[in-house]
């Protein structure tokens, strides 16, 4: 589905942004500025087959495939942050497998697609319009607490941004002549209902406070020294969580 590729590509923006809102409401957030922007991006009157699930499959693969060509060449943006940009990749590349499984869980449990191609008719969504939207989001800029909290990272959030923009871009200009979907003739069904309960869902399982602190220390070690105040948080944050499912068995 298009959100995966949403969901990958930025999944380095979003780790920074999770190492100073390390909160459970953020997956809730989260959630909404997802729902807000495919429903802002709906086409009014104008409507698409639901894909089936090989369908849908099929673009989701392709899309990662463009979205990881885009991230090697993009990655370089990363340099003015830090002399051990190649170190720093490679915390990110080993944990592509984690942000898979996540996609992989997000998508069997949203239940966005049919077992046929002759699925119901569905309001159609502008995927340029996704990118756009979801830009704006990304770049407004943060109030009060929040921005006394990414204050001392704020050079990484925007190295971070930048990378988002330019494979962003790659990936528009890799489907000029249209998008997978388009290709196919339809598009996957995402219900606000289903995806922010599956999302949370998914962030559980996925076990994602150990997974950013693994990300903050590795981040840390590759030359984003300013990060290291945040990284013990992630573990206090990793224990209690734990801790919290061990009593609930």
């Amino acid at each position: 589905m298009f959100t995966s590729t949403l969901n990958r590509v930025p999944f380095l923006l979003l780790v920074f942004t999770v190492l100073t809102l390390a909160q459970d409401e953020v997956i809730d957030e989260i959630g909404k500025d997802g729902s807000a922007i495919l429903n802002e991006s709906r086409i009014q009157g104008v409507f698409v087959r639901q894909c089936s699930c090989d369908e849908q499959l099929q673009c989701t693969e392709e899309m990662k495939k463009q979205a990881d060509s885009c991230t090697y060449p993009c990655f370089e943006h990363f340099n003015k942050i830090t002399e051990k940009p190649d170190e720093l990749r490679q915390c990110f590349d080993d944990k592509l497998e984690i942000v898979d499984n996540f996609i992989n869980c997000f998508a069997r449990r949203v239940d966005s697609c049919v077992n046929h191609q002759n699925g119901p008719m569905i309001p159609k969504t502008s995927i340029a319009s996704i990118f756009s939207n979801g830009e704006q989001r990304l770049n407004k800029p943060p109030t009060g607490t929040i921005a006394a909290l990414i204050a001392p990272i704020k050079h990484y959030l925007d190295a971070a941004g930048v990378f988002a923009a330019c494979v962003k871009d790659c990936f528009i200009e890799k489907n000029k002549d249209g998008y997978c979907y388009d290709r196919l003739g339809c598009q996957p069904l995402i219900s606000d209902a289903k995806a922010q309960a599956s999302l949370k869902t998914c962030t559980r399982r996925m076990q994602w406070k150990r997974q950013a602190g693994e990300v903050c220390e590795c981040s840390v070690n590759a030359g984003l020294t300013d990060l290291k105040q945040y990284c013990s948080m992630f573990k206090l944050m990793a224990r209690r969580s734990g801790t919290h499912h061990a009593h609930g068995k």
